[in-house]
């Protein structure tokens, strides 16, 4: 006899289909397992065969072959020990095979026949909406995954025995579906940080609004103790919203590497922070089945680098292409992951060695010392960066002072109002910020009057920009209008722009 039922794997953050067949037939008994295994799945014989027996079930003395496919492509995960079982069973003709038809299953099996969560469940259903099934049987511990994915028929299994009566019968446990609409509208952090506790750094903060309104890459440079490290540490406070498709996006990713919190999605845009130590694989992703690296669990939110200079200079290197492509493509020899990137990277750093370049009543640091210091993130880095914010050393009288200037409550309102106006700006055009403007579309969205061209074609001679540092200053200027509740570009918005690209 011969079955086949579906299951998937993942690569990267993406899900794709997997063939699960099994062939009983006469002969010596056996059971072997072809199609490029991983050594999880080499093992699931033996889970499976106990978890079969355990179940009440007697599995006769056959010759039993399971086959995977396509077989050109390394399979791993311990998610397919269930469709093995099924397969095997339906083979057997204890399922009845017409129940399986036009389903995926997923799930690790205990020996005792207990169906266990796995990881990558939300990217499989959205990947078998996609793909035309007509249901998905996925662990119990793994329903609420299930539950976010509308149009699609979503089943819960809790043991081996559990699943085959339900099959037979057809009485399987349907997922309730969950709107995440009202449940990103409730979803609040309670948050001890605030702007208004920032002291004496009215102007980072205005550049901080400014890099948070449209999305731009934020570099604050100058001396310890400023309030660069605070300043990054409260830019979850004044985020927008994420949108239901924007959540679903950003969940799958955490699916994948089983970080998804029991009975709950992403629901706030992340912020990742690793330490200086960390290296390039870890940041930008692989191994040999590539899995996602900081840059993209922090796809939707912010990549903050604090201490930049200390990182080593080959990790710096690597984002250069994904933070300009905000997605990362990671080859193996046998597979190709595309991994999402578009975050918002912020930087931190002092300016030399010693943190008080360029006071020279304090820092012993020689011009040789502060130009390989600031030789990491010179160059093609520093080209990538919209906004330098330069933070000052501050006055005693001014920490004892209350909340003042510009708190968390009043940027997220100017920055809400300014991101409506991108949104309907940009309504028809598939993007949502102004750091996306594409190249052929600045002229568009970013017209300049003649004596403003003029203006901005001064100061890129006199800066010695690049062609991308040029579009990077009508895009900020763009957000500073926006920012002004402004319909077109002033001169007071580009010398604002322009100032953001020359701190030192």
């Amino acid at each position: 006899m011969f079955s086949k039922v579906f299951s998937a794997d993942i690569c990267g953050v993406d899900a794709y289909p997997i063939c699960v067949e099994a062939d009983v037939s006469g002969g010596l008994p056996s059971f072997n397992m072809v199609g490029l295994l991983s050594s999880e799945i080499r093992e699931a014989r033996d889970r499976v065969i106990r978890a079969i027996t355990n179940s009440q079930i007697d599995i006769p003395p056959r010759r039993v072959t399971i086959n995977l496919s396509p077989a050109s492509l390394r399979k791993q995960g311990s998610g397919f020990d269930l469709p093995i079982a099924v397969a095997l069973l339906s083979a057997l003709g204890i399922i009845n095979m017409e129940k399986t038809e036009g389903r995926l299953f997923i799930g690790e099996l205990s020996l005792d026949g207990s169906i266990n969560k796995v990881n990558g469940v939300l990217p499989i259903c959205m990947m078998a909406r996609q793909q035309g099934f007509k249901s998905v049987i996925v662990p119990k511990d793994n329903a609420f995954e299930g539950s976010v994915v509308n149009g699609l028929e979503v089943y819960s299994a809790g043991t081996l025995s559990e699943l085959i009566e339900s099959l037979n019968k057809d009485s399987l446990n349907p997922v309730s579906k969950i709107d995440l609409g009202p449940v990103l509208d409730r979803a609040y952090t309670e948050s001890s940080l605030d702007y208004g506790l920032v002291k004496g750094q009215e102007k980072a903060k205005r550049a901080t609004m400014v890099a948070v309104a449209g999305f731009h890459n934020l570099l604050y440079i100058g001396a310890p103790g400023s309030g660069k490290s605070m300043m990054a540490r409260c830019i979850p406070t004044i985020l927008n919203r994420m949108s239901v498709e924007e959540c679903l996006e950003v969940s799958r990713i955490y699916s994948v590497i089983g970080k998804l919190k029991d009975n709950s999605m992403v629901l706030h845009r992340p912020f990742r922070a690793p330490h200086h130590t960390t290296t390039d694989t870890a940041l930008i992703g692989g191994g040999s089945n590539p899995r996602p690296g900081e840059i993209t669990l922090a796809h939707k939110g912010v990549l903050f680098l604090d201490e930049v200079g200390e990182f080593k200079r080959d990790v710096i290197e690597s984002l250069r292409i994904p933070i300009e492509q905000k997605s990362i493509v990671i080859s193996r020899v046998s597979r190709q992951a595309r991994m999402p990137a578009d975050c918002m990277l912020v930087l931190a750093t002092n300016p030399c060695k010693c943190g008080f370049y360029p006071d020279r009543r304090l820092c012993r640091c020689t011009d040789a010392d502060v130009a390989h210091y600031m030789s990491k993130i010179k160059g093609p880095i520093m080209d990538r960066i919209d906004i330098c914010a330069g933070t000052a050393r501050v006055e005693a009288s001014r920490l004892s002072e209350e909340m003042d200037g510009m708190t968390s409550e009043y940027m997220r309102g100017r920055i809400a109002a300014a991101q409506s106006i991108q949104r309907e700006r940009f309504r028809d055009v598939g993007i949502s910020y102004n750091s996306q403007i594409r190249q052929e579309d600045i002229d568009i969205f970013c017209p300049l009057k003649d004596p403003l061209k003029d203006l901005l074609n001064k100061a890129y001679k006199k800066f010695n920009m690049t062609a991308r540092g040029y579009y990077k200053v009508l895009k900020v200027a763009r957000t500073i209008a926006d920012l002004e509740e402004s319909r077109d570009i002033q001169k007071n918005h580009l010398l604002e722009a322009i100032s953001y690209r020359n701190i030192y």
